[in-house]
């Protein structure tokens, strides 16, 4: 057998699963189809004596064509796919017939691929390949030509947003009043009410950005994490990191450190302090003015 005997093979024993990867991270049944086509051209021009994994080659030929064509889409932004109409129409252009349309909003879930639609394209494949398809981060680092522990801090990222995605209002300014409370007591050096924000088992994570900066790589418990900030914060800012309120630390108007900060019932679970600058580049930052908690958005980074 010939090599392009063996990958037209191997090629369509795997298809249900490339066209999974591809429905997945493109949630568009034109573009798949056209990921698909264009990945069997580059793969049938392969060498497949150089290929040992062909499964997880075929996977990362088809990833990286999905990520060239979310980062297209960046340069073009189409309609914005919110709520239930949104849903509605992306699944109606992911299958052709009610059949299909009823077994993708099965398989997928209507939400899931709504949501998705926020992450950045870096997240997206992230969480997509690792969380989905158990595709390693250090595959993805390759794909994306990120470091594999920013890979997975933009995993971590995107399953975050997945869980929060559907959030009430309330929600989100309960977390810009407690940030804010949070800036407000680290700045005053106010210890009681920086305790009063944080879960007893609240957890401080650097990533390897932060830590080479000289943030600790991490702290638990609310004690020692009220100690780390009490009398600090002193240059941080208020500002939403993809929508939701977190801190900024920047250097010469740059962005050097974000925090992340999750919240469950009003308090303080976790503080994530990104400093990757492959990561940072994913968040979309948008800087607040804080009068009297009816912040504006006064620039994006």
């Amino acid at each position: 057998m010939d090599d392009e005997d063996f990958l037209t093979r191997e090629f369509e024993a795997n298809r249900p699963r490339l066209r999974a990867v591809a429905y997945r991270i493109l949630g568009n049944g034109q573009d798949v189809d056209d990921a698909l086509q264009d990945s069997w051209l580059r793969i049938s021009m392969s060498d497949a004596e150089q290929i040992e994994n062909i499964t997880g080659w075929l996977t990362t030929v088809v990833a990286r064509i999905c990520l060239n064509t979310l980062r297209s889409r960046q340069r073009r932004p189409s309609e914005s796919l919110q709520g239930s109409s949104g849903a509605e129409r992306l699944v109606a252009s992911t299958a052709r017939t009610p059949e299909e349309q009823a077994v993708v909003a099965d398989s997928i879930g209507i939400a899931l691929l709504v949501v998705l639609e926020l992450l950045s394209p870096a997240e997206r494949i992230s969480f997509v390949l690792h969380d989905l398809f158990s595709v390693p981060f250090e595959e993805i680092a390759e794909i994306l030509a990120k470091s594999t522990d920013a890979c997975r801090q933009l995993a971590s990222r995107a399953r975050r947003r997945v869980r929060t995605a559907d959030e009430p209002a309330a929600q989100g300014h309960l977390q810009r009043e407690v940030v804010d409370a949070f800036l407000s007591a680290s700045r005053g050096g106010d210890f009681q009410t920086l305790l009063s924000l944080l879960s007893p088992d609240v957890e401080l994570v650097s990533d390897t950005g932060a830590i080479a900066i000289g943030a600790p790589e991490r702290k638990d418990g609310a004690f020692d994490v009220a100690t780390r900030f009490s009398g600090g914060a002193q240059s941080a800012r208020l500002a939403l990191l993809d929508g939701r309120a977190g801190l900024v630390w920047a250097q010469g108007g740059t962005p050097t450190i974000a925090f992340d900060f999750t919240l469950v019932e009003g308090r303080v679970t976790r503080i994530d302090m990104i400093g990757d600058t492959d990561v940072l580049s994913e968040i979309q930052i948008d800087y607040v003015r804080r009068t009297n908690l009816k912040e504006t958005s006064d620039s994006t980074l």
